[in-house]
């Protein structure tokens, strides 16, 4: 059910919805990012198959309703596809309308929704499938297709794509063992965003972009940022990392630099913006600022994503 929504919102949108999918989950199905304004929407999508009755019914238990202000998709999923009307509304609304009881200790939502009912209470929150990403969106589709080919990452050797991943997992990994942040990855992997972190408590998101580099002799370490995809926001960062072949692990080291930042430390390299990082610090550099003990990543993570000072 869930990949037959995001491949609805993907396509009706024209690229403008872009889907990041949990590393871990905790209730949420996928926080999807609407490109037009930057907003990330959190939402979790229930299904039944379907059926020939005319009402089906959705039961939630309330321990699964994790966000009042994410998005709940419901509907039937059947031979033919997805049913012609999905139900999208807030988890707060939800659960304002929806029937409500506790069932062997577990509280417990459930609606039924009954088709082709003006009488309907949820049926304004019954939005048509080819409709819903208009839905998300919040005005009709532009016309206009972003140029996928334009957003493709080009194409690497293998060990380059293995060293990204590789520095990708790094950074995972040390933002996993934070609690209190959920994780995302981006479906399909198109836009600059590749590791994307949800501060629990606040609900706020941080996104990381993640270069991962092997430093010359001489300790310096150069990360490109492609400027076809460069696009700077405040809640977009960048992660870099540098691989020691000789030790098999990472720098002490990394980099954390804020998006709308990076223009002032970065160099020009024709298609790319380039940083320079020097592991031995022979001369002072514009990154240095940014640097960062690659063990705190996870808290650093945490805080920019926390409270708004």
């Amino acid at each position: 059910m869930e990949f037959r929504i995001w491949a609805e919102l993907i396509q009706q949108s024209r690229g403008r919805l872009h889907v990041f999918l949990p590393l871990l989950d905790r209730g949420l199905d996928a926080v999807i990012h609407r490109l037009t304004d930057g907003v990330y929407i959190p939402v979790q999508i229930k299904g039944r198959a379907a059926s020939t009755d005319r009402s089906f019914e959705i039961m939630i238990p309330g321990n699964r309703l994790v966000e009042d202000h994410a998005l709940l998709i419901a509907g039937q999923l059947g031979d033919e596809g997805l049913s012609s009307e999905l139900l999208v509304i807030t988890e707060a609304t939800f659960k304002q309308l929806a029937a409500h009881d506790v069932f062997r200790g577990e509280e417990i939502y459930w609606a039924i929704f009954a088709r082709d009912s003006a009488a309907n209470h949820w049926q304004k929150y019954m939005v048509a499938r080819e409709q819903s990403a208009t839905r998300l969106l919040g005005e009709p589709a532009p016309v206009t297709e972003i140029p996928i080919a334009h957003l493709a990452p080009e194409p690497a050797d293998r060990h380059n794509q293995w060293l990204g991943f590789f520095g990708e997992s790094e950074v995972i990994r040390q933002l996993a063992s934070n609690s209190g942040l959920d994780l995302f990855r981006p479906f399909p992997d198109l836009e600059m965003v590749e590791v994307l972190a949800r501060e629990r408590k606040t609900g706020r998101f941080a996104g990381l972009q993640v270069k991962t580099a092997i430093p010359a002799p001489n300790g310096e370490a150069f990360f490109r940022v492609r400027k076809a995809t460069f696009a700077p926001t405040a809640t977009t960062w960048i992660t870099c990392l540098a691989w020691l072949p000789d030790q098999s692990r990472f720098a002490d080291q990394c980099l954390l630099i804020p998006t709308n930042d990076l223009l002032s430390v970065a160099g020009d390299g024709d298609d790319r913006w380039v940083l320079m990082f020097n592991l031995v610090r022979p001369r002072r550099t514009p990154v240095d600022p940014y640097r960062r003990p690659l063990s705190d990543l996870g808290r650093l993570v945490t805080q920019i994503a926390g409270p708004a000072q």
